[in-house]
C-alpha cells in the first residue's frame, strides 16, 4: 500500500478535539484512498454487508462491497454464509442477482459444482471427457472461499481481515448500553413487517461523510427545521461508545402530536424514558436508531469513493403492528424518516464538493457538539497506513 496518513496528519486528528483537524480531503474524493478503505477500516471490523432476513432456505443474493463480488447464501437449515462470487477453477463468476438453489452452486462455465456449505461436489470431465476426478485431486482445498461471517436483527456484517474480535464480543458495548431500552429477549427478535418494504437512498458522497452527519445533532437546527421543531438540537446529548461507535441521544422525542401514529412499545421501554430516542453509528457502516415504538436501520454501502448506497428498513417490536390497523401508522413513520433522510443529500454532496477544494485542510470540530464525529475520525485514522 503506497498512501498513508503522515504522522503530523495523524497526530492533528488525535489531538484534544478543541485542537484536532479532520481526516485529509484526500481520504473522501481519491480512488486510491477508496482502495485503503477497502483494505483496512471496512475489512479490519465487522462492516454491514446488507439484509438477510428475508432470504428462505436454499437461495441466495449476490452482492458488491466495494467492488468485490459476493454471495450470501442460506442454506437448507437456514444458516448463512458469506462466499467470494468465483468459482476456483477459471475464475468464473458464479450466480447473478438472486434466487433460489437446488441443494448445489453450479459454475456456468465447467459446470464445477459446489454444495451450499461451499464443498466442492463434482468437477465433470476435468481429466477428459468421461473422467470426473483428477488422482491428484484435493477436493477439500478447492472448495468456494468463505468470508467470516456473522448476523444479527436480519443483518449479515463480514470481516475482511478474519482478525475483528468475535462478532458477540464486539456488539457487547451496545447491547449492554440498550438492554434498559429493549429487554435482552426483545434485542434480538425485532420484527420485519412484509408491508413495510426497504427504501434506498443514493448519495453523491463518500461513506464516511454518511456517518459522520449521523453522529452529530449539530446541524439539525438548519437541515432539519421540522425535526428540530420536536427534537430540539438543545434537548440532544453525545454517545460514545470507544472503538465501537458513537452517535447521539435525545430526551424528547415523539410523533404523539400526529395523531395518526399510535404504535405498541417495547415492553421492556421505561415509562419515564418514553420519548428517549437514540442513534448510533456501529463503525464502519450501520446506523442505528431507537425508539419506544419502533427501530430503523440504515446500512451504508460504500458504491465508489464519491457515491453511497442507503438501505433503509424500519423494525417494530411487536407482529401486531404488521396488522392493517397500523398501516396508516407505519406509513406516517417512514415517510416522516424519509423526509428527514432526504434533507441530508444536499448537505452530504456539499461537502463532498466542498473536500474538492486543495484549501481545505480537514477542517475543525465543535468541542461540544461533534465529539461522537471526532471519535469516528480517530477510529478511522487509527485504521489507515501511517509513515513518516
Amino acid at each position: 500500500m503506497t498512501i498513508h496518513l503522515s504522522k503530523k496528519e495523524f497526530d492533528s486528528i488525535n489531538q484534544p478535539i478543541h485542537l484536532a483537524r479532520g481526516l485529509p480531503s484526500a481520504c473522501y474524493t481519491t480512488k486510491e484512498w477508496e482502495e485503503v478503505d477497502r483494505e483496512t477500516s471496512l475489512a479490519a471490523s465487522w462492516a454491514c454487508l446488507g439484509y438477510c432476513h428475508d432470504l428462505p432456505s436454499c437461495s441466495y443474493r449476490t452482492i458488491e462491497f466495494l467492488g468485490i463480488p459476493l454471495i450470501i447464501i442460506c442454506d437448507e437449515t437456514g444458516f448463512y454464509r458469506v462466499f467470494h462470487n468465483v468459482c476456483r477453477h477459471r475464475g468464473h463468476r458464479l450466480l447473478d442477482a438472486a434466487g433460489s438453489l437446488n441443494g448445489v452452486i453450479q459454475c456456468p462455465y465447467h459446470s464445477w459444482t459446489y454444495r451450499l456449505d461451499g464443498m466442492l461436489k463434482a468437477t465433470p470431465n476435468v481429466g477428459g471427457f468421461g473422467t470426473h476426478e483428477l488422482e491428484n485431486q484435493y477436493r477439500s482445498q478447492l472448495g468456494l472461499l468463505e468470508v467470516r461471517s456473522a448476523t444479527w436483527l436480519g443483518l449479515i456484517f463480514i470481516n475482511l481481515s478474519e482478525d475483528a474480535a468475535e462478532f458477540l464480543d464486539y456488539l457487547a458495548p451496545l447491547r449492554s448500553r440498550w438492554s434498559p431500552f429493549l429487554g435482552t429477549e426483545e434485542f434480538d427478535n425485532f420484527l420485519f413487517p412484509k408491508t413495510n418494504d426497504l427504501i434506498d437512498l443514493r448519495v453523491k458522497a463518500n461513506w464516511k461523510l454518511v456517518v459522520e452527519n449521523y453522529c452529530e445533532s449539530y446541524h439539525l437546527p438548519w437541515v432539519h427545521p421540522n425535526l428540530s421543531s420536536y427534537s430540539k438540537a438543545k434537548d440532544h446529548y453525545n454517545i460514545v461508545l470507544k472503538g465501537l461507535g458513537s452517535g447521539q441521544g435525545t430526551t424528547k422525542f415523539s410523533f404523539a402530536e400526529q395523531e395518526a401514529i399510535n404504535l405498541p412499545k417495547f415492553t421492556s421501554w421505561p415509562e419515564k424514558d418514553i420519548d428517549v430516542a437514540e442513534y448510533i453509528a456501529l463503525y464502519p457502516n450501520l446506523l442505528l436508531g431507537i425508539h419506544s415504538d419502533h427501530v430503523f436501520v440504515i446500512v451504508v454501502n460504500p458504491v465508489a469513493n464519491d457515491e453511497t448506497l442507503e438501505n433503509i428498513l424500519i423494525y417494530y417490536p411487536d407482529r401486531e403492528t404488521d396488522s392493517s390497523d397500523y398501516e396508516t401508522a407505519r406509513r406516517e413513520i417512514m415517510a416522516g424518516w424519509i423526509a428527514v433522510f432526504e434533507e441530508d443529500i444536499k448537505p452530504l454532496e456539499g461537502m463532498q464538493k466542498g473536500r474538492e477544494s486543495k484549501a481545505f485542510d480537514g477542517g475543525i470540530f465543535s468541542p461540544i457538539l461533534e465529539i461522537p464525529t471526532h471519535a469516528f475520525h480517530c477510529w478511522v485514522a487509527e485504521k489507515y497506513p501511517k509513515g513518516d
